[in-house]
């Protein structure tokens, strides 16, 4: 996810979760500024993040299997685009059944999303791309809006709405119902929504996908501190925090937190507050909940969507679930 946000929400969502008296926090969506976003890229590459490759060589096997399923002709939305490497699988697939293919990347890092649709643009002339800077549900009214003005023809065609890279699995639970619900609101029975959910397996190999050997993970945690000193004027000491990320077995989820390493102080410029923090308290910055069978049926009855087909690797580490309005 990429995001960016006005410093005056920034700055309202982080005194509200420094604020907290039982756990601080800050929305995870913070971390994702220009940096952010590169160094998520690199972790996506590190042998230790099964996640990526594990739900691209599902896409590789089986893209054309997923678009049988899809009678009609099909329009492209990807909520998070980012680079959409793994997306091309599917270009490649729909476009060995229909002639063009129209595709609309959501993503709210405007430069990131003008790049990678720059470069799409450029690979295959039969892609049709509109990139939206907005967020996941204005984005996909957006697309809504684009088709309609232009004359599209809503029963013809289905729209794909895919939501890969397991970001479901950063929503609490109910948020995650309550997100696709606000999807379905925006999709007819025609349509289908392809969402990848990493699946609970031993903790020894879900742990080191957020610890790699080298580092980027932590980066990527640290640079958010980074960015609250620059853009909202905290006074944040780099060298007294470090990566924390564990898993949470009651909760079946990854916590990433920034721990401190001594009693501290610190500011959010604009604020008269001073906030207090101890040796070995954390910030909480991202939790991505890892899903079973039974949870991924239960999160879609409890959306509106009836569960068509689950595609997984040999390992059931990772599951593409294809999801129809119902």
């Amino acid at each position: 996810m990429h995001l960016e946000v006005n410093s005056e929400e920034f700055g309202t969502d982080t005194l509200k979760g420094l604020s907290n008296p039982i756990q601080k926090s800050i929305p995870s969506k913070y971390l994702y500024d220009s940096k952010g976003s590169f160094l998520f890229e690199q972790i996506t590459v590190q042998p230790e993040y099964y996640p990526t490759r594990t739900e691209n060589s599902i896409l590789e096997e089986y893209s054309p299997e997923i678009l049988q399923i899809i009678p009609k002709e099909i329009i492209l939305i990807e909520m998070g685009s980012g680079s959409s490497k793994k997306t091309k699988h599917l270009f490649d697939s729909i476009l060995k059944r229909q002639d063009k293919l129209y595709y609309f990347p959501i993503d709210i890092s405007f430069n990131f999303l003008d790049s990678v649709v720059t470069d799409l643009e450029t690979q295959n002339q039969n892609i049709m791309i509109k990139g939206i800077p907005n967020d996941y549900i204005n984005g996909i009214k957006d697309c809504n809006n684009i088709l309609f003005e232009n004359n599209f023809k809503f029963d013809s065609f289905s729209r794909l709405i895919i939501f890969f890279g397991s970001s479901i699995g950063n929503f609490e639970i109910d948020e995650a119902r309550d997100f696709l619900k606000a999807v379905r609101i925006n999709m007819n029975d025609k349509d289908f929504l392809l969402v990848g959910f990493d699946m609970i397996k031993d903790e020894c190999l879900i742990e080191p996908a957020y610890n790699d050997k080298a580092g980027f993970t932590a980066q990527f945690n640290l640079n958010l501190l980074t960015r609250m000193n620059r853009e909202l004027g905290c006074n944040f000491d780099l060298n007294e925090y470090v990566h924390y990320a564990f898993f949470n077995k009651e909760k079946d989820r990854i916590e990433m937190h920034l721990k401190s390493k001594s009693d501290q102080e610190f500011r959010i410029s604009g604020s008269d507050r001073i906030f207090q923090i101890y040796q070995g308290e954390t910030i909480h910055t991202e939790s991505s909940y890892k899903y079973n069978e039974e949870k991924i049926h239960e999160l879609a009855i409890r959306s509106g969507f009836s569960l068509e087909r689950i595609f997984s690797d040999n390992n059931n580490w990772f599951n593409l679930v294809l999801l129809k309005p119902c």
